[in-house]
């Protein structure tokens, strides 16, 4: 089931909240923002297609504010 476009409020928070953060995972950005995983999840799939958030795979799926973390190669 397709989900409908994220929450503008949710998208704003996520940001603020990366921005405080070098790393996070999705669960605990929901947890601190108050909102739901899935809400955050969608608003995170918008932020990557918009080039602002990236996903880290780093033992774990982390997201991070887009080359906020530098990764080694």
């Amino acid at each position: 089931m397709a989900r409908g476009p994220a929450d503008p409020e949710v998208k704003a928070k996520v940001l603020e909240y990366l921005g405080k953060v070098q790393k996070a995972k999705s669960r605990d950005v929901a947890v601190a923002i108050g909102a739901s995983k899935s809400d955050v999840d969608n608003a995170v799939k918008e932020l990557t297609a918009e080039d602002l958030v990236e996903y880290l795979y780093i033992t774990t799926t982390f997201i991070c504010l887009k080359g906020k973390v530098q990764t080694p190669d």
